[in-house]
């Protein structure tokens, strides 16, 4: 108790009040849920000449904020301890009198200098202190921070411990403090979990990537712009038919060389020159939109250049491969994590069988080759 004929301090100076509580918790997401909590128990606090002694009965509803649900890693620590902190507003039923330290009796208010035969009391007749009467009441407003221990897929133990603020400064029945009164709880509980036992109940689940803390999926920023390059590509395809490029075909070989079922090629000029055009962009986004639904899988750039460049080749088509990636990332919104650059200069170029390069193969021999392997 904090009290004004109470010594503060965080353990009690006094012996310790013991007291059952019972809770019923509602799990609404993996980050949150709230508590109805009863608590009653013996209040006490004593002064060289004084002591109050009574009762509570307190009733409280609370939010419950599980913290390591905002980790790198959200969900149970180690797969067993989750931590919260909590807030909310309750409701105090108690009864309390003073008493004189030397022989027990009740104090009046004549006691204290006031001209009156009232008694000091709350939940008591003031002029006859056997007598109870209907319990005080007052708001109470509890904040505090515990931990949550899962033994197995029915129990958990748990320590909690909050102080709860009183909206008043009744309690001690000594209304000339300077502030209010307030009371610390702190307990041991082990609770039951309710629901069906084949899966983890939500509160020991993982709030996995692309949810939110009330565990509903986060609205990707980049989604509607996924949603508008696949219907750019559907409308395109509808009114030109299949992208091609006039060069050599090459879309069967490339498949069969990266074993891979997406190939998509981006034929550049000399010199790492590009303008990327219609057709270009749109392979490009098929090729986002394959990352997007598949996350976590790599898209890969294959950089050629044609053996009759000149300068250093395997930079060249480095660089080639950089033009892709920074329009992919910039402009289309794609995960750079998840691009990898291959630049392979000019190893296995396409030759006619006289040996020489055609313009068409010089032109297919600079390319940047987008393999996604579902």
């Amino acid at each position: 108790m904090y009290a004004d004929i109470t010594n503060h301090s965080f353990f009690p100076k006094h012996r310790i009040r013991f007291g059952p509580t019972v809770f019923v918790s509602k799990q609404l997401a993996p980050s949150l849920a709230i508590d109805l909590q009863y608590i009653t128990g013996e209040a006490y606090g004593e002064t060289t000449d004084y002591y109050f002694k009574g009762n509570l009965n307190d009733v409280s509803l609370t939010g419950i904020f599980f913290i390591n649900q905002l980790g790198a890693s959200p969900g149970p620590v180690r797969d067993r301890w989750n931590f919260y902190v909590k807030t909310g507003l309750g409701l105090n039923f108690f009864r309390s009198r003073l008493h004189q330290q030397a022989d027990d009796s009740f104090v009046q208010e004549s006691d204290l200098g006031m001209p009156s035969g009232r008694y000091l009391v709350y939940g008591y007749d003031p002029y006859d202190p056997e007598t109870k009467t209907s319990h005080q009441m007052d708001i109470i407003i509890p904040f505090g921070a515990g931990v949550l221990y899962r033994v197995n897929r029915h129990f958990d133990v748990g320590v909690e411990t909050s102080m709860r603020f009183s909206a008043s400064d009744n309690l001690d029945n000594v209304l000339t403090g300077s502030s209010n009164d307030r009371y610390m709880y702190s307990g041991i509980n082990l609770s039951y979990k309710i629901g069906k036992k084949d899966k983890r109940h939500m509160r020991w689940t993982y709030r996995g990537y692309g949810f939110n803390l009330f565990g509903r999926p986060r609205k990707d920023p980049l989604q509607d712009e996924v949603n508008r390059l696949e219907e750019e590509i559907k409308k395109f395809a509808a009114d030109r038919g299949p992208v091609k490029k006039d060069s050599v075909i090459i879309s069967q070989s490339l498949t069969t060389i990266y074993e891979a079922v997406s190939v998509r090629s981006i034929l550049f000029g000399e010199n790492a020159r590009i303008q990327f055009d219609t057709e270009d962009q749109v392979l490009m986004a098929e090729a986002v939109i394959d990352m997007k639904h598949n996350p976590g899988k790599f898209l890969e750039l294959y950089g050629y250049v044609d053996p009759g460049d000149s300068g250093d080749l395997e930079a060249l088509s480095r660089q080639q491969c950089e033009k892709v990636k920074d329009f992919m990332v910039n402009e289309m919104g794609a995960d750079a994590d998840y691009i990898r650059i291959v630049p392979r200069g000019a190893e296995d170029a396409f030759r006619s069988e006289g040996g020489d390069t055609t313009p068409k193969g010089r032109m297919a021999n600079r390319r940047v080759d987008m393999v996604f392997k579902n």
